[in-house]
């Protein structure tokens, strides 16, 4: 009788991909209900590009999408995924999550999938308003590409705000952090990556990450330099960002604020 409770116990507890499943499917419902999270993901690289609409004739339509696009990916790496984090830890969220028989790499992994939809989402949109809004033609190809080179400079985004989290403990604190970088990141490197704060910037700000991103989606939109050395060079750069971020995000992250 003991067996069978046994073996009916064991059968009960579902296998890491179940569990993955069921976290992935509620961690996009949370999503879903988050609108104005999610708006300003989506709106933010928008009023950007309409706002920068001048400027096409000037540095180029590649340019200016790419900019957008590439300001769009702090938002959600930084202030979406590293406040909802640092929430979900302080409400004890984490803590029951490790009580059940659930995998970390589950948990973990199916808040980055999410993000990283959002990423893409917000890459699409602002390339169908480009389209459409500002006259900015590419094929589908080129979609493609920009999708792959966004999730690429999304990555180091997300892997940037998992390591805010690790090595702070406050939501407020990690709210203010996150914000402040974000707003320094999308108008000092945004505007930075025009040339108008001179050359010494432009190039510091060309090898940061928003930097390497720019430079990988301009790329997508001209598949013959893509395994150009300039190209090449920046997604090493971005992925050498991604796990030294991701090294400090997973070695120091703590599950609860104590």
């Amino acid at each position: 009788m003991q067996t069978s409770t046994q073996e009916t116990f064991i059968k009960k507890i579902p296998s890491p991909i179940e569990a993955f499943k069921i976290l992935l499917r509620a961690d996009f419902t949370v999503q879903l209900r988050q609108r104005r999270s999610l708006l300003m993901s989506l709106i933010t690289p928008i009023i950007f590009l309409l706002a920068w609409k001048s400027l096409i004739p000037e540095i180029g339509a590649a340019s200016v999408l790419s900019i957008c696009v590439a300001i769009g990916l702090p938002g959600t790496g930084l202030m979406g995924y590293s406040n909802t984090l640092a929430n979900d830890r302080e409400r004890g969220i984490f803590q029951r999550l490790r009580a059940s028989p659930i995998p970390t790499w589950v948990i973990m992994l199916s808040r980055i999938i999410v993000q990283l939809s959002v990423l893409i989402l917000m890459a699409l949109v602002t390339c169908g308003v480009a389209y459409f809004a500002d006259g900015i033609t590419f094929g589908f190809g080129n979609l493609l590409l920009i999708l792959v080179a966004s999730a690429i400079g999304g990555l180091a985004f997300l892997a940037l705000g998992q390591a805010i989290v690790a090595l702070m403990r406050s939501s407020d604190a990690i709210n203010a952090t996150t914000r402040l970088l974000y707003m320094v990141i999308a108008v000092v490197g945004g505007l930075g990556q025009t040339g108008l704060f001179g050359a010494v910037l432009q190039k510091i700000v060309t090898y940061s990450p928003l930097g390497t991103s720019k430079t990988m989606i301009v790329a997508a939109m001209n598949p013959a330099s893509i395994f150009t050395w300039p190209v090449m060079f920046a997604v090493v750069i971005t992925l050498a960002y991604g796990l030294f971020f991701a090294i400090i995000g997973i070695r120091f992250f703590k599950w609860t604020v104590n």
